[in-house]
């Protein structure tokens, strides 16, 4: 444990929960097929979504199953199971939802997408619904779910609540049975065998209608990068990257849109005097309508990312590939 660990009751209690569960004294459900679990140890934005997308689309077009995530559903305006994704079509609103899973709904057409704060329910439903495979979203703290394989995406240590952002000790990584890195620096002195190192890159560029745009489109144009996720900098650098002219705006994590606030956005980027909006998915899915009624003038773009493995990815297709 860090040093300051040592004298957090709350981290004390998280490790004694866990060892609860892996020992039995305390009750942990299956439900029948497979479960994979994506999540973290430290709060925030570790790209756990681009990673719950990159294996949703492995289960999809490598082995043709049927995959449901299950989330949470964080600052979503709705309490219990919610149906966002039938496999068929988008049946909750991103209000209900949340904007992760909205965002999972958009991109993934033949998933079942389900937020539940009772992921053991929630992925009962998943089974009943016809997945074949369960994605438990940001599920490596939630164990009363019991999983096939834990997916543990690690990023720079730090002591745990209060004193720092992790949610428990970093001895809770030999919970994971495949590590994910962003960057080889947070790899040191590490002794897994099973990881992998990725990065985050552009995907593809789309308009708000979800049209495809060159990616060069963006190329020496002033740009306003629009966000409100955990690591702003990594997408305005992304743009940078692509030969982007970048003005940050970036709003708080996960944070809600209004038509006041697309109001000032706009008078932001005529300010600036942009050539273009370029938001990210998540945001997408909550300002669309918003940016449709404000009939704005300057192009609205949404830049989709996609990880990329640097190191492991033979590992981890081997990881999935066992538990199916």
């Amino acid at each position: 444990m860090h040093f300051v660990d040592y004298l957090n009751p709350y981290a004390y209690a998280m490790r004694l929960r866990r060892l609860a569960y892996e020992h039995g004294w305390l009750k942990s459900w299956h439900p029948g097929i497979p479960v994979i679990s994506v999540g973290n140890i430290v709060l925030g934005g570790t790209g756990k979504s681009p990673l719950v997308l990159y294996i949703a689309e492995y289960l999809q077009q490598k082995h043709g199953k049927r995959v449901a995530i299950v989330s949470r559903g964080y600052k979503r305006r709705s309490k219990g199971f919610v149906l966002v994704r039938d496999g068929k079509e988008i049946l909750a609103s991103v209000e209900s939802s949340g904007d992760e899973a909205q965002m999972f709904a958009e991109v993934l057409p033949g998933a079942i997408v389900i937020v539940d704060e009772d992921r053991v329910h929630g992925a009962r439903e998943a089974k009943a619904l016809g997945a074949e495979v369960v994605i438990l979203d940001d599920g490596f703290q939630h164990l009363r779910l019991r999983r096939d394989l834990n997916i543990l995406l690690m990023s720079t240590p730090s002591p745990v609540i209060p004193f720092g952002r992790a949610r428990e000790p970093e001895n809770a990584l030999r919970a994971a049975g495949f590590v994910v890195y962003k960057h080889q620096r947070d790899r040191t002195d590490r002794k897994e065998k099973s990881f992998g190192i990725v990065e985050g890159v552009p995907a593809d560029l789309l308009s708000l209608e979800l049209r495809p745009v060159p990616l060069t489109e963006l190329k020496a144009k002033r740009v306003l990068a629009l966000s409100s996720i955990a690591n702003p900098e990594r997408f305005q650098e992304m743009l940078r990257q692509l030969g982007a002219d970048v003005v940050p705006y970036a709003l708080a994590d996960h944070a809600n849109y209004s038509e006041a606030l697309v109001r000032k956005i706009i008078e932001k980027a005529e300010t600036e005097h942009v050539a273009i909006i370029v938001t990210t998915s998540k945001d997408t899915v909550k300002s669309r309508k918003y940016f449709e009624r404000a009939g704005v003038a300057i192009p609205v773009f949404v830049l989709r990312q996609q990880i990329e493995f640097l190191e492991g990815e033979e590992r981890f297709y081997s990881a999935i590939d066992s538990i199916l």
